[in-house]
């Protein structure tokens, strides 16, 4: 809750910073946004213990194995890599380029979620 609110206020003074500024350099704008996520995503790596203490939890209590649920973490991280660095893109005017970074994101995801795939079929196969 505290990392939230931390970023919330972050967020916020530097999206009025940057109104002000994109007005006369917006090229300071942009660097003022990009350092805002990196500080952000500077916080977040805190939770990362916790996080994996709590999934280390869940695997225990559910019989899981980690082989499972791995590449829906994988998934779900390059989701939000994506995200931001197509906004930021956005933010820069580069709305092509931020299509791009999207489409390598799900081509990264997609990567990435082949072994829960594989062994679906595999659960399926043994069905049949």
């Amino acid at each position: 809750m505290e990392v939230l609110t931390k970023a919330a206020a972050l967020g916020l003074t530097v999206s009025l910073l940057g109104l002000l500024l994109r007005r006369h350099t917006p090229e300071l704008g942009l660097a003022l946004s990009l350092g805002a996520c990196v500080t952000v995503a500077m916080l977040l790596f805190g939770l990362g213990q916790e996080l994996r203490q709590g999934a280390l939890a869940l695997y225990e209590r559910t019989g899981l194995s980690a082989a499972l649920v791995e590449p829906v973490v994988k998934c779900v991280g390059l989701g939000l890599v994506a995200k931001l660095a197509a906004d930021l893109c956005r933010d820069a005017g580069q709305s092509a380029l931020a299509g791009t970074v999207e489409t390598a994101g799900a081509a990264a995801a997609l990567c990435a979620a082949l072994p829960l795939l594989g062994r679906f079929l595999e659960l399926m196969g043994g069905l049949l």
